[in-house]
């Protein structure tokens, strides 16, 4: 009784905590896939205006937090802004100005920001302008339309219709403004309200497809083809270094003065919002947010999450989404924080979400502050803290390596960026570890090399001894013992059974046949001539081959150097590797027999099969010792490495032409032509192969349905 009351407890616990934040956290690890993560942020409460005492907000687009922690709110629906304190008590509603002798009043306004010198700056998207107040609400100036002078008289577009939708000011007062329908960046203003150009332009990216076609379309195609136009700026905010923070549907920069992004990422996967295959529709930023020592964060509409950046694109936490209840978004349009509170607003709900830190996120916070601050024990101590919430976390890892790296412990920085899936900063630890050790037992590798030289030096001079003394008539005594030897080995291999020495002799036949292959590989034409008319190679030794073969990618696959291989070694899986090398072996063969004998070609199958194996024998010389090779180089070595796998496969793909051509007697022309029409033919029968195992599940499909519908009706 007492375990049912237990039991029933727990449930109800989890199912309050579930009803409470029914969102769920996760990152990516190396290979792109989603990792549970816990929850950086819960949710503490929604606050509307009728919590402030001002009334409904109405179709709410904007927020903004001062350096003081005042939260002022464009609510567009209404034509007013207000202003709060940071404890939300009302300080001031802006409805009506005065702007000079006359009263004014706001129509459709949207983007808000406060400068560092308090001033307010609104987008009043109806009257094409951007005002300007004091932090006491008092109307100080007027930024129109943009108005450029004969040396930006090109700038402006004809027919431009001034549309500002969000604004940033740096501290210079210098205006940026976001507008609709303008395709040339951000619209600059000094601090008199002089229009200054456009700014951080995003380029064009025509696929080649789109190329191609407008290369061969008639003017009326053309003409109703997609403009290869920017994709406007979505969402604007300024850091504390000055730089502005732009997001372009689901893509970020980071802009300085001059328009320039110099967003710097050094992450596996690009920030971009989700980037799970189970997502079929991009991230759509809707807002954006500067935060301290580098870190953004950003605002998705499209799922409600709020994705958290830190200074080079690495995810660091997600949280939030579209629902119903109350932590959930129906329509979220604006996001910032006060101190590490988030501020979401919504415009359908017409309420802002508070959302407070959890001890994870401070943790990664605190953890990268005191990086950024050149306190790295301090950092480390806090990425154990975040790993002791979470063991999964890479960059946990990634930063108590880059604190190791910072105090010179080269060994445990390479441990920890291993486990954070960092190989780039492993490489960097590596390298210097690898001088380090090389350091330290310098004169023990040259002593080791210099008794290497004097004992092959030692063990030359001993043989030639001993044939001087086998010339000079000294060795006879050893010479008739070594013949008696000898013909007491002869004596006793003539009373071998037949069957001994038949595999005997298969066995010296399949070691001179492997021999032989370093022969082909260096003299093609000789080489499978003699395989072919000299049986010099047989059909045993082309299977001995192809296993090494196969053995050798499974090799490559497990046994290669953590910063190159790329591949999860717990997904390894035996026989996709033996499938992903006899699949095309075998198709070449077939293909290639089967071209071959319509077009007069002299090699039967099993020739066709001993030159294939005998032409890949390069894979299996280069990659074996460049996989052992490939944990002792750096990335900045790579290309060394990258080069060899290059050359091993062109070598085999050579040795093929070559070999196939002296197989069946063919010119360069008619080889070439066979080739060609051999890649051809694996290419149809790999689309033959999937339409008929496509069918086969289609079969399947619907003889299963009309066995559950009898099962149903009977």
């Amino acid at each position: 009784m007492i375990g049912t009351l237990m039991l029933i407890g727990l449930l109800v616990v989890s199912g309050s905590s579930v009803k409470a934040d029914p969102y769920y956290s996760y990152t990516y690890d190396w290979w792109g896939d989603p990792v549970s993560a816990p929850l950086p942020y819960v949710w503490s409460r929604n606050i509307n205006g009728e919590d402030l005492g001002v009334g409904s907000f109405d179709q709410a687009r904007d927020l903004c937090v001062t350096d003081d922690g005042e939260i002022v709110i464009s609510d567009t629906g209404n034509n007013r802004i207000i202003w709060l304190d940071r404890y939300w008590n009302v300080l001031r509603i802006i409805e009506e100005f005065q702007a000079g002798d006359q009263t004014d009043r706001f129509n459709e306004p949207l983007g808000i920001y406060v400068s560092s010198k308090g001033h307010l700056y609104v987008a009043d998207k109806g009257n094409a302008r951007v005002l300007k107040f004091d932090n006491d609400g008092y109307y100080l100036q007027e930024f129109g339309s943009p108005q450029s002078d004969l040396e930006l008289e090109a700038a402006i577009p004809k027919d431009f219709i001034y549309k500002p939708l969000k604004i940033a000011v740096d501290p210079a007062e210098r205006l940026y403004v976001l507008a609709e329908g303008v395709y040339e960046g951000l619209i600059e203003f000094d601090v008199e309200g002089k229009f200054r150009g456009f700014i951080g332009a995003p380029r064009v990216k025509p696929t080649l497809a789109d190329i191609f076609w407008s290369r061969f379309a008639t003017e009326a195609q053309r003409s109703r083809m997609a403009l290869f136009l920017p994709t406007e700026y979505n969402a604007v905010d300024l850091d504390e270094r000055g730089f502005l923070f732009v997001t372009e549907k689901n893509k970020i920069k980071r802009l300085n003065p001059a328009g320039e992004d110099i967003l710097t990422l050094n992450t596996r996967w690009e920030p971009v919002g989700d980037v799970a295959a189970p997502y079929k529709e991009e991230s759509f930023f809707e807002d954006v947010v500067a935060r301290p020592h580098g870190v953004f964060s950003v605002l998705d509409r499209q799922r409600g999450r709020i994705f958290t950046y830190d200074p080079v694109g690495n995810l660091l936490y997600v949280f939030g989404g579209l629902g119903t209840t109350r932590p959930l978004f129906r329509s979220p349009v604006a996001l910032d924080t006060i101190n590490e509170t988030f501020l979401v607003l919504d415009r359908r709900l017409n309420h802002i979400s508070v959302f407070e830190p959890t001890p994870y996120a401070r943790s990664i916070h605190a953890a990268i502050e005191f990086y950024e601050t050149g306190r790295y024990d301090d950092a480390t101590t806090m990425w154990q803290e975040v790993l002791s919430c979470n063991v999964n976390y890479d960059l946990a890892y990634s930063g108590i390596g880059r604190a190791h790296l910072r105090q010179d412990e080269y060994y445990q920085a390479m441990v920890n960026f291993r486990l954070g899936n960092n190989r780039k900063d492993y490489s960097k630890a590596f390298q210097l570890y690898r001088r380090q050790v090389l350091g330290e037992h310098f004169g023990l590798i040259i002593s080791t090399i210099l008794l290497l030289l004097a004992f092959r030096s030692v063990n030359r001079r001993l043989r030639l001894v001993g044939r001087l003394r086998q010339r000079s008539g000294k060795a006879i005594t050893w010479a008739s013992t070594a013949s008696e030897s000898v013909t007491a080995m002869e004596r006793q291999s003539t009373m071998m059974s037949p069957e001994v020495e038949s595999v005997r002799e298969k066995l010296q036949t399949l070691r001179d046949s492997l021999r032989y292959s370093t022969h082909v590989i260096f003299h093609p034409f000789d080489g499978f001539w003699d395989l072919k008319y000299e049986k010099r190679g047989n059909a045993v030794a082309a299977s001995v081959i192809l296993i090494v073969l196969v053995m050798t990618y499974i090799f490559m696959r497990q046994y290669t150097g953590f910063i190159f291989n790329y591949r999860d070694p717990a997904r390894l899986n035996i026989i996709l590797e033996l499938l992903s090398v006899l699949v095309p072996f075998f198709l070449w063969c077939s293909v290639n027999w089967a071209l071959t004998t319509l077009v007069d070609g002299k090699g039967t199958f099993r020739d066709i099969y001993i030159a294939t194996a005998y032409a890949l024998v390069p894979i299996i010389l280069i990659n074996i010792p460049l996989t052992v090779l490939s944990n002792f180089i750096t990335l900045e070595e790579g290309s060394f490495y990258y080069f060899l796998l290059t050359v091993a496969v062109i070598w085999a793909m050579l040795l093929l032409f070559f070999g196939t051509m002296v197989t069946h007697h063919y010119d360069m022309a008619k080889t070439l032509l066979t080739t060609i029409g051999i890649i051809v033919g694996i290419g149809a029968v790999i689309f033959i192969g999937l339409l008929f195992f496509s069918v086969i599940n289609l079969m399947v499909g619907f003889v299963s349905s009309v066995r559950t519908e009898l099962l149903l009706r009977m």
